[in-house]
């Protein structure tokens, strides 16, 4: 009888043991992204009414690409139960792990620990460079409007018109000595605006956004000067494929394919890169204006003696 009672007794305990603990219970709206996509982290914890949880760290999934990006506060979810919401992205890709994560919590005065179940996701990357870094998604293009002709018809109306009044006053007055303005050649403006963003040391004070943009502007304007190609206007990835067709060096292709995807990083998706990245994009832009240059030809007239 004795034996009984104790064994009673112990069950006793112990089940009351199991519903003193706290249940900690982790879930994601979906187990499958893209590097660098948001997500939302739901964590509830159920337990007696008189226990408040602590923070969670989230310092083992951060090993594992794990991005807290916006952590909520708890919220009441009933007697005993409280919830909370965590926006985060993933910087690593495949399959990956995430451990249980550990919830202190204050209950009668004490201190104790939950864990929470595992979970997996499945991170997928798209097009990677050779800088080891995620293109961003292909811009949207809104439809074309009468209003995005207005400036080419104004500016069509105009030339004629000022080709007019030219035909005119030649046509009335006397033959003048005509003056040839020679234009600069797209190099010379490119290598100079070049080295006027170098003095401005722009990233080394910490406008890194601003240093990529103006450099990335600089050899689109290049491009569009040197190859005949609209590369002011066009993404990333039509650039690339418009030049395709120049027979350019595999070396200069790559060079320009990490310049312009690595500033879309930036003004997009807000990368941090090492910080020598700056100086190292700086030389492969001038290198590639330099190999690219049209070649000057000077033309040596005979003269009889």
């Amino acid at each position: 009888m004795s034996c009984r009672l104790v064994y009673m007794l112990f069950m006793a305990l112990f089940c009351q043991s199991l519903w003193a603990q706290v249940d900690l219970q982790c879930r994601v709206d979906s187990n499958q992204m893209l590097i660098g996509d948001q997500r939302t982290l739901w964590i509830e914890a159920r337990g007696q009414s008189d226990f408040v949880p602590d923070s969670v760290s989230f310092a083992s999934w951060g090993e594992l690409g794990f991005a807290p990006l916006d952590v909520q506060p708890w919220q009441p979810a009933g007697s005993g139960a409280y919830e909370q919401r965590v926006v985060f992205a993933v910087f690593d890709t495949g399959y990956i792990k995430l451990p249980p994560l550990k919830l202190p919590y204050r209950r009668g005065g004490m201190m104790d620990t939950a864990y929470s179940n595992q979970l997996s996701l499945e991170v997928n990357a798209v097009m990677v460079d050779s800088t080891g870094l995620v293109p961003i998604k292909p811009i949207l293009k809104e439809p074309l409007t009468i209003r995005d002709f207005i400036p080419y018809i104004i500016a069509v109306s105009l030339g004629l018109l000022l080709i007019g009044l030219i035909f005119l006053r030649k046509k009335a007055a006397q033959k003048e000595p005509e003056v040839i303005e020679v234009p600069v050649p797209a190099h010379e403006t490119a290598l100079q605006q070049l080295a006027i963003l170098k003095k401005k040391k722009l990233w080394q004070q910490g406008e890194i956004k601003q240093y990529q943009s103006e450099l990335t502007h600089i050899i689109r304007a290049y491009i569009e000067d040197r190859f005949e190609i609209r590369a002011l206007e066009m993404t990333t990835g039509e650039i690339l494929g418009g030049l395709k067709s120049k027979e350019l060096s595999a070396e200069l292709m790559s060079d320009l394919d990490q310049i312009l995807n690595m500033a879309d990083l930036i003004k997009f998706a807000k990368a941090q890169p090492e910080v020598d990245i700056h100086s190292v994009f700086m030389e492969k832009a001038e290198q590639f204006v330099i190999r690219t240059k049209v070649e000057e030809t000077v033309i040596v007239e005979d003269s009889d003696d």
